[in-house]
């Protein structure tokens, strides 16, 4: 095998993404040196790079941005909103069905503003005016 064949092999056995980030000044390669939770959805990690003639160490934020796919466990202190691709509507049917949420909650989740970025532009919207 050569050297190639050896990295796309470790690859394919290592299961999970290792974040990196490039130098902002000499464009190496940073490793993370320390990590430090913020909060439930954030992480303050220490990266330092890797060329030591450039020798810059600096800190950046990892943090969650919204929801995919709900957890089946949900903390009661997590509030992360919902992606625009999930459709609130069913969402909360499926989760009054299943018996997971309250009535009232899946009320809410049910008559939620979804803006029209989420849905498209319906063909019941008047043209825009002629310039």
């Amino acid at each position: 095998m050569n050297a190639c064949q050896h990295e796309q092999a470790a690859d394919a056995s290592n299961r999970y993404m290792r974040i990196t980030i490039e130098c902002p000044h000499c464009g190496t390669r940073c490793v993370a040196v320390d990590s430090r939770k913020m909060s439930s959805t954030m992480r303050e990690i220490t990266y330092r790079c890797r060329n030591w003639e450039c020798g810059f160490t600096g800190v950046a934020t990892l943090e969650f941005q919204r929801v995919l796919v709900l957890s089946s466990i949900p903390a009661t202190d997590v509030s992360l909103p919902l992606s625009r691709h999930i459709k609130r509507g069913q969402l909360a049917l499926q989760l009054a069905d299943e018996g997971n949420v309250a009535d009232d909650e899946a009320s809410y989740l049910a008559n939620l503003h979804t803006p029209l970025s989420d849905w498209g532009v319906s063909s019941a919207m008047p043209a825009a005016p002629p310039d």
